[in-house]
């Protein structure tokens, strides 16, 4: 994932130089681009107001812990990140993973929660810098499009129904389906025969009402923006805007509540915010028995990759419309020192972030300065928000998480894969079923299992075809799909696979059916124009083909062979085994055993 074939047009990255500085966008920037690096900056620090608010709650952590997890993060990745326009903070999915993972180790907004959540943000950074320093980012190829697609339909599906206990008033929902349905069972109450479920009416009212404004919002506006001639990316701007002013408006919905109803409203309460990020790690830790880090290695693995892949997936995506480059191991520096930036101020897992990358190309970033720029305005507004951060609403921020990965929950892939690969569409599925019914960890690796058992089963059946020559050409086809000539006693055949212990008894046993379902033969001839490499164990089994072959009257003859495996051939010697009987092309073959 760390090519793209068009040539680098910004963002020139010097190979074998991962910790040059000054940063490698800083040589092409010019004065030009400060206006949409300034606008682009300004516009995300508003957005990042209500997402990493509502985002750390997510996490189960305390809102005001997303808002100092979206500052250093930025100026790590502006430093060392490989992207123009990719935004790193809080994410819905890393944040539902944090939850998942701490849940079970200490009680959720402990100072002990709090303290492992540092801990995590620390071991992703630091596993995601030492495989920008191995130059492991081919990494990001590990998970499959369908194992990626059903792990983010899953998580989306999590986080929504998840999001629904605050709305409701209830203090814990579950991170699984098993969960959420005990969960449900226990606010199910009977009376009079009749079941009736516990809700609190005031946090039901603001967290509808949040719905409501920000599902009808963006279709006001996007109506009366094309009626005024407005252009498409500044709307695009202000719908990514709305979830501020509903947080602003949901606020004034629960003050009416109080004063004019007997109704109560969760709220965040009051916040204190402070430097002190790793020594409060360091204390919270000290609440807990013993530590628990071997719990947090499968975790602290999973959230980078998740980490590395979605952030490359929204990165290259966007170097693929301007025509940059993104480097695959910069970014697992960029976004090792990002997450290394979090611990010391938020203790958070970050992320690059879809929704916050589409704003900040939409606003005009040219170069990671609007991270820095967005750095610089959202501590500014920190210092204004925060002693009204108390009075938002706990159901206003679900609401907000909720729009947020509505989008996220698209089965298209699904469709698509079982038309074309059921196989590719059962590690969808597999990946899904395990991300809703146990937990991520078991999910993903539920997919990659069933992916690279798929890939595994497909390499151990070979696909081969005896072929024979077009009429009148030198091109050789399948003798099931073309009226080709064949050469008496003679058995061609192609196998479009490498060669390996996996395989090597399929292909042997296929080439004696072929040769014991034809006509007498006295040659065998394999086009090895598909075959990359043949491991020792398929050397071995070739060679003994060959003998049991000879003492049957017959020959083993080599065609179409690669360099690289007539390089292991001669270093083995087995060139002159075969000595005369290996040709340069089918048609070579042909001609000579024509002779014969």
């Amino acid at each position: 994932m760390t090519m793209i074939s068009r040539q680098p047009v910004r963002l020139p990255v010097q190979a074998g130089a991962p910790w040059r500085l000054p940063p490698p966008w800083w040589p092409a920037w010019r004065r030009h681009d400060l206006p949409g690096d300034v606008s682009a900056g300004l516009v995300v620090a508003v957005m990042l107001v209500p997402q990493s608010l509502a985002y750390a709650m997510l996490a189960g952590l305390p809102p005001h812990v997303g808002l100092m997890a979206s500052l250093l993060p930025l100026l790590a990745y502006a430093v060392f990140g490989s992207s123009a326009v990719l935004s790193v903070g809080p994410a819905a999915i890393t944040s539902l993973m944090v939850a998942q993972s701490l849940s079970p180790l200490a009680d959720v907004g402990s100072s002990a929660y709090m303290a492992l959540s540092a801990l995590l943000a620390a071991g992703v950074g630091l596993l995601l810098m030492l495989m920008g320093v191995l130059r492991m980012g081919f990494l990001s190829q590990l998970m499959s499009r369908p194992v990626v697609q059903g792990f983010t339909v899953a998580s989306a599906l999590l986080i929504m129904a998840g999001q629904l206990a605050p709305i409701l008033g209830w203090s814990r929902f579950g991170y699984n389906l098993p969960q959420m349905l005990q969960s449900v069972a226990q606010h199910v109450q009977w009376a009079s025969d009749r079941p009736w479920m516990d809700v609190r009416f005031g946090d039901f009212a603001v967290g509808t009402s949040a719905l409501l404004l920000l599902w009808l919002g963006p279709r006001l506006l996007t109506v009366l923006w094309r009626g005024a001639g407005g252009s498409a990316a500044a709307l695009q701007i202000a719908v990514r805007m709305w979830p501020l002013a509903v947080l602003v408006t949901s606020t004034a919905i629960a003050g009416l509540i109080h004063r004019h109803t007997t109704w109560s409203v969760t709220q965040v309460g009051e916040v204190h915010m402070t430097l002190d990020a790793m020594g409060r790690t360091f204390a919270g830790l000290g609440d807990l028995p013993h530590l628990p880090v071997i719990s947090l290695l499968v975790p602290v693995v999973l959230v980078s990759l998740v980490t590395f892949v979605s952030s490359m997936s929204v990165a290259q995506t966007y170097a693929i419309k301007s025509g940059a480059r993104v480097d695959a191991d910069r970014e697992l520096l960029g976004l090792g020192l990002a997450n290394l930036g979090s611990t010391l101020m938020g203790g958070m897992a970050v992320a690059g972030g879809l929704s916050r990358t589409v704003v900040n190309e939409a606003a005009g970033a040219k170069s990671p300065l609007a991270g820095v720029i967005t750095t610089g305005v959202l501590a500014l507004m920190l210092c204004v928000l925060m002693p009204w951060l108390a009075w938002l609403p706990r159901a206003a921020l679900s609401a907000v998480v909720i729009m947020a990965v509505v989008g996220l929950v698209e089965f298209g892939g699904l469709r698509r894969a079982w038309r074309y690969d059921r196989a590719e569409a059962w590690s969808f599925v597999t990946t899904a079923l395990g991300v809703l019914l146990i937990g991520f960890d078991v999910g993903i690796l539920m997919g990659i299992a069933w992916s690279l058992g798929t890939l595994i089963w497909r390499h151990s059946q070979p696909h081969m075809a005896e072929v024979g020559r077009l009429p009148g050409t030198h091109h050789f086809r399948n003798v099931a799909r073309h009226e080709v000539e064949r050469l008496p006693g003679v058995l061609m055949v192609r196998v479009d696979e490498s060669l390996d212990f996996t395989n090597i008894q399929q292909v042997e046993q296929r080439l004696c059916e072929l040769v014991h379902g034809s006509d007498p033969i006295r040659s065998v001839v394999l086009l090895l124009s598909a075959v990359n490499h043949i491991d020792h164990s398929a050397m071995t089994a070739l060679i003994e083909l060959d003998d049991a072959l000879q003492a049957q009257g017959m020959s083993l003859m080599l065609a179409e062979m690669k360099g690289p495996v007539m390089d292991r051939m001669q270093r083995g010697d087995l060139d002159q085994r075969f000595k005369g009987r290996i040709y340069l092309s089918a048609q070579h073959a042909w001609e000579d055993l024509v002779v014969r």
